[in-house]
Order: C-alpha cells, then structure tokens, then sequence
C-alpha cells in the first residue's frame, strides 16, 4: 500500500516536478509542454491562436480541482494509518471524478477549434508528456541533480 502512495503522489505532483516553489521552472515546463502539445497534435497557426489560451484555462481549473486534495495530504506519510489511506484513495477518487468532469465540460469547447482526431492525439500527447517528465526526474534524482540529493520533495521514499 506504501508504493500506491508513492506513485499517486508523484502523479499528483507531475505538473510541477522539481519547479514547485520556482515560478521560472514552472513556466518553462509549461512552454515545453505547450511545445509538445502543438507538434504532437499538429496544430495549424490559425488553431493555435485559440487552442493554447483555451488550454491554459482548462488546466487552470483542473489545477485549482487539485490543488486543496494536495494540500491536504502533501504532509501525510507513506505509513500512514490504514484510514487515512482509505479516505486518501476515496479522496483521490473523487478528485479523478472532478477532472473527469472539467475534461468532458471543455471537450465541445476544444472540438470548436480541433478536430476529433486532434482532440484523441492531445489526450495522448498530455500523457506522453507526463512520462516523459517523470522519465527525466527519475534520471536527475538517479543522478544526483534533482533537490534535496536524489530525493522526491525533500522525502525519502523507500
């Protein structure tokens, strides 16, 4: 159950990887993902233009969705009691269910600018960009350069 938590914990935490206190890392993974986004889904110039300020307000309000179920338990410990863990995954549940919602209310928003296709290419491409981002933490922490020596947010995970 400890490794559940792990893992939930740095999906939860994917969008901010080493740049949670660094507004410059912040915009700069931002970019990249943008980026990567627009050439994945192979967005024309005249898209663009409506498509990114769109998606910056999407992931504003999937951001603002998460954000209180990661502050609740961003002081929680892998061995925590077994309720907590129970109302940990019973919260992250409906946390899931809330993003669901903000995907599917801006699904007919996007579909106005892209197409179907485009719409399942950038289901994909957020995906592919998430794993690449925990690829390259992995590698920094494996290496030594990510903070706190080699360590995920200043804690040890065992």
């Amino acid at each position: 159950m400890k490794h559940i938590i792990v893992i939930l914990a740095l999906l939860l935490s994917v969008n901010t990887v080493h740049a949670q206190r660094d507004e410059a890392g912040k915009a700069r993974i931002h970019a990249a993902k943008m980026a990567y986004i627009t050439d994945r889904i192979h967005l024309t110039a005249a898209q663009s233009g409506d498509f990114i300020p769109l998606f910056n307000e999407y992931e504003a309000e999937a951001r603002a969705t998460r954000k209180p179920y990661k502050e609740k338990y961003a002081k929680e410990h892998p061995d925590a009691k077994d309720f907590v863990i129970a109302q940990y995954v019973a919260d992250d549940l409906d946390c899931q269910q809330q993003i669901l919602i903000i995907k599917k209310k801006y699904q007919d928003r996007f579909l106005k600018i892209i197409t179907q296709q485009q719409l399942s290419d950038l289901n994909m491409a957020e995906r592919e960009f998430k794993q690449i981002l925990l690829k390259k933490l992995k590698e920094e922490m494996r290496d030594g350069r990510g903070e706190g020596g080699g360590r995920a947010g200043g804690r040890r995970w065992r």
